[in-house]
């Protein structure tokens, strides 16, 4: 690995992270980099138009080269394509977050999503990751999966509320009744005041590949709407999969 490149990454990783322009000073000490390393590398991004000063202030900011980048990777990804209609047609029907999930490695990947229309919602931005484990949409992907990545998450459980499931016979037990019900609810492992409802999406082969779900605050989304929602989700997910079918159909 070269150092250089990774150190850029991490670097614009915590610039688009922070939710605005950055010092010089806070820059370096997020990265752990001298001042004058972080400097030279922020001119390196500068040329290369990922970074910009702010009006000639000291202040620093990522540009839209990297969503440029982005688009373009989603753009050509045909689930996304399929999905993006069903999703807002579900939005439309539900006051909360609606989302497409795929998976990153060991993380829960937002790749498309419709903003709840509500005052108060839950955060859910897209190209968030989370821990498969800890999250409606990451979970109802994990259940279906390999054995080989079910113990890797396993051998990686990480506690961010009081609500994360850090004991892998609690995870797996759950995975077992996800399986069973065909859906998932989880409640406050990432955000204590959020709660999600997923389903599995599957490719033309019948492998779980992906997931649609809803996520709203813990006090509106109440077990009640459960039932409802789960099957609103499936007939989405139907749709989308008819729909990405089709579109294979035609390449």
């Amino acid at each position: 690995m070269l150092k250089s490149v990774a150190k850029a990454f991490r670097m614009l990783e915590s610039m688009s992270r922070a939710g605005g322009p950055m010092r010089l000073s806070d820059i370096a000490r997020q990265n752990e980099m001298t001042r004058s390393n972080a400097f030279h590398l922020l001119q390196t991004l500068q040329e290369l138009d990922y970074v910009r000063q702010v009006d000639d202030s000291t202040l620093y900011e990522t540009t839209y080269k990297m969503f440029e980048i982005g688009a373009l990777a989603v753009g050509r990804n045909s689930l996304v394509t399929a999905a993006h209609p069903e999703l807002i047609r579900l939005a439309e029907q539900v006051p909360e977050n609606v989302m497409l999930n795929t998976r990153d490695g060991l993380m829960n990947l937002v790749a498309d999503r419709i903003e709840s229309r509500s005052v108060v919602r839950t955060l859910a931005h897209l190209g968030a990751r989370a821990p498969l484990q800890l999250v409606s949409g990451g979970k109802a992907q994990l259940a279906w999966a390999p054995e080989a990545l079910i113990e890797r998450v396993c051998t990686n459980l990480v506690k961010v509320t009081e609500r994360s499931v850090t004991d892998p016979a609690v995870l797996r037990a759950q995975l077992q009744q996800i399986r069973e019900q065909g859906y998932v609810v989880a409640v406050g492992e990432v955000n204590e005041g959020a709660k999600g409802v997923s389903v599995p999406l599957r490719d033309r082969h019948g492998a779980v590949v992906a997931a649609v779900s809803i996520s709203g605050p813990i006090d509106r989304l109440g077990d009640d709407q459960v039932p409802a929602y789960v099957g609103m989700l499936h007939e989405t997910v139907k749709r989308i999969e008819a729909a990405w079918a089709d579109g294979w159909r035609g390449d």
